[in-house]
């Protein structure tokens, strides 16, 4: 998946063997290889598209991903260029071994795609849940608020990457690398504690 279209030019030929396929009548090809889905509507579901561009007449955008609705982003897309949105729910095995007292879900941006401009996340998870962050193999506390009315926890950024839901709160050698003592303060919004980044 990329974000650029190729021009493919040339001749094809087909048959069972090599030696054959000298004495084969030859097709040309001219092509362009890509696929761009344009977003054209100000409110708009992803499941199975990748690349996007966005309409130039859009401003405000709400991008949601699942037929369930995993996650939800608010952002100005005026002016942005094209995207790799796809995302997946897989489970990492390797994340989750470090901590295996831990049930966790995931949500994975799979082109880590930065916009232009900060917007709003929602991931969509149940309050007495704990959001981190996927770095470098690690798991780092996000600094979110969780919202009620929306039942999801909710932060600024503009880059999406890949989210580790916990039900329950990580050891901080499990967050941190390990070298040095991590911070044990903790944010509460809306009567709901998750560990901040430190910042």
């Amino acid at each position: 998946d990329a974000a650029k279209t190729y021009d493919v030019a040339g001749e094809i030929k087909v048959a069972k063997t090599k030696t054959a396929a000298k004495d084969a009548e030859a097709f040309n090809l001219d092509a362009t290889v890509g696929h761009v889905d344009t977003i054209e509507e100000d409110s708009y579901n992803i499941t199975d598209e990748s690349i996007v561009k966005f309409d130039k007449d859009l401003s405000y955008v709400e991008l949601t991903w699942g037929e369930d609705e995993v996650a939800m982003f608010e952002v100005n897309v005026a002016g942005q260029g094209k995207l790799n949105l796809a995302y997946n729910v897989d489970f990492n095995k390797e994340v989750a071994d470090l901590d295996k007292s831990a049930n966790m879900d995931f949500l994975t941006f799979e082109g880590n795609p930065s916009f232009n401009k900060n917007g709003t996340l929602y991931i969509y998870a149940d309050a007495d849940t704990y959001l981190y962050q996927v770095v470098d193999g690690k798991l780092v506390a996000v600094d979110a608020e969780y919202d009620e009315d929306y039942e999801a926890w909710t932060f600024k950024t503009r880059t999406l990457g890949a989210y580790v839901i916990s039900d329950k709160e990580l050891e901080e050698q499990v967050i941190t690398d390990g070298d040095e003592d991590a911070s044990s303060s903790t944010t509460e919004d809306g009567g709901k504690e998750n560990p901040d980044t430190g910042r």
